[in-house]
């Protein structure tokens, strides 16, 4: 069985490469079913000006490079500006207001509509990706909340930096701004197919990010529920100051493997467990809002895409795909595995420098309750992000019993797979998570080469 498959192409390449060049790689080469595109349009600028691409990944992903150059260039920096007029009536009295349209705009921006209406007229299905907690929302990575609107950890301090700069999901004024830049997306761009929100959900790239979100925004969710969240706060901060104080060695924690440390741990600090109910109370509330937001704004007419993390990190983001599929239309799971050192590196240095642990015990047990490298003995110094040219160290049958585990709580959900990197480890990813619909992130890393090797498994 041929199964769907989807690319994201940013604006850019429409840009740079030309519409139908892309869409000839895309449809043709590759023999993809649907492209993913975001409404802004870009310009070269010198370095250091606007903002680096490929994005820098909070300083860790600054050694990756493009597959197909931009303006003749494998890394450069750009500008970017809205590619549609914003109605500044839609966000009268709003916290958050989109980017002013520029010269840029005027210029460029009917690109993205030609890009999806020429993909429509070739049977291929279309997507427009915004974020989903970062504001102005439109790109991907760029932008941020305002004061008072940031996710809260249960000492109420505020994380800084962060991979993911989201807002509190439960922020009256992030929700408010959503649904008027759905309603300006829908008006600008009647012809897409569907939305998709990046980041629904509290991304864990670090690991003091597993315990949020105690803002005050909750605490309304919170008490619908029936969560004692100030009880649950409480609790958090009592096994954190375990952890820093040696008391949490004397827990009987397993460490073995994902099922049986989430229950030994749970058992020994109910308050996680609470936690993560809460979390995934409040995840959950906001996918109900998204879908009334896409619905209101398109009469129903408007499909609705939300991407997550992988089990098991899906347990610590509040992602619970069953909860989550009956207000979407597709849900995605991302297997982005340059992410993934990124992410063990981060724990390891937390927990070897508050608790205490010999690094080299925490490596190997990251690895085997994550499942985000093989689960052999290693130097914690070599868990770095790979380069270009560098295969990912996640295990291909770890990949396929992550995609298993998401389509048993949610059949369909859309494997979502990477193209950094070269082209055997790429295809190497590819297999391990295809039995399923894929979508591939993103056309600026798809060499030709990369492309005929997928369109060769289609055929």
């Amino acid at each position: 069985m041929i199964h769907p498959l989807g690319i994201t192409v940013m604006p850019e390449y429409p840009q740079s490469e030309g519409i139908d060049r892309v869409l000839d790689n895309i449809a043709g080469l590759a023999r993809a079913t649907s492209i993913t595109t975001s409404p802004y349009v870009a310009a070269l600028a010198p370095e250091g000006v606007g903002d680096r691409e490929p994005p820098g990944d909070a300083g860790l992903g600054k050694k990756r490079l493009l597959d197909r150059a931009l303006w003749g260039r494998r890394e450069l920096w750009m500008t970017a500006a809205p590619s549609f007029v914003p109605d500044v009536g839609l966000y009268d009295g709003l916290r958050y207001r989109p980017p002013d349209a520029t010269e840029l705009t005027r210029a460029e921006g009917a690109t993205v509509g030609r890009f999806l209406d020429a993909a429509r007229d070739r049977g291929v299905e279309t997507w427009l990706q915004v974020q989903a907690a970062m504001p102005p929302c439109i790109r991907v990575t760029f932008g941020g909340p305002l004061p008072g609107d940031e996710p809260l950890l249960p000492d109420g301090r505020v994380l800084r930096p962060r991979v993911d700069n989201n807002a509190s999901l439960a922020a009256p004024d992030l929700r408010a701004y959503l649904r008027a830049l759905t309603q300006d997306l829908w008006r600008n761009y009647p012809q897409v197919d569907g939305l998709k929100f990046d980041w629904p959900e509290y991304p864990c790239y670090h690991f003091d990010a597993l315990f949020f979100d105690f803002s005050p925004h909750v605490a309304p969710i919170a008490r619908a529920a029936g969560f004692d969240m100030e009880g649950i706060a409480a609790g958090v901060r009592g096994f954190l100051a375990e952890l820093g104080n040696g008391a949490a060695r004397h827990k009987k924690i397993a460490l073995d493997g994902f099922d049986g440390f989430r229950d030994s741990l749970f058992a020994a600090y109910p308050a996680l467990e609470q936690m993560i109910a809460l979390r995934r109370a409040v995840v959950t509330d906001f996918a109900a809002a998204l879908r009334a937001m896409v619905d209101e704004a398109s009469k129903g007419e408007c499909k609705l895409f939300l991407p997550g993390f992988p089990p098991p990190l899906s347990t610590g983001t509040g992602a619970d795909l069953a909860a989550l599929a009956p207000h979407c239309d597709g849900l995605g799971i991302k297997m982005y595995t340059m992410h993934w050192p990124l992410i063990e590196a981060d724990f390891l240095k937390a927990l070897t420098t508050r608790a205490d642990f010999a690094p080299a015990q925490v490596a190997l047990a990251l690895s085997r309750i994550m499942a985000l490298s093989p689960a052999t003995p290693r130097d914690p110094a070599a868990i770095l992000y790979p380069g270009p040219d560098e295969a990912h160290p996640a295990a291909s049958t770890d990949l396929a019993a992550k995609m298993a585990a998401a389509r048993i709580e949610a059949p369909g959900v859309w494997a979502m797979a990477h193209g950094y990197g070269p082209l055997d480890d790429v295809m190497r990813r590819y297999d391990a998570v295809a039995d399923g619909p894929v979508q591939m992130n993103r056309y600026g890393y798809l060499s030709d080469e990369k492309l005929a090797a997928m369109g060769a498994r289609r055929s």
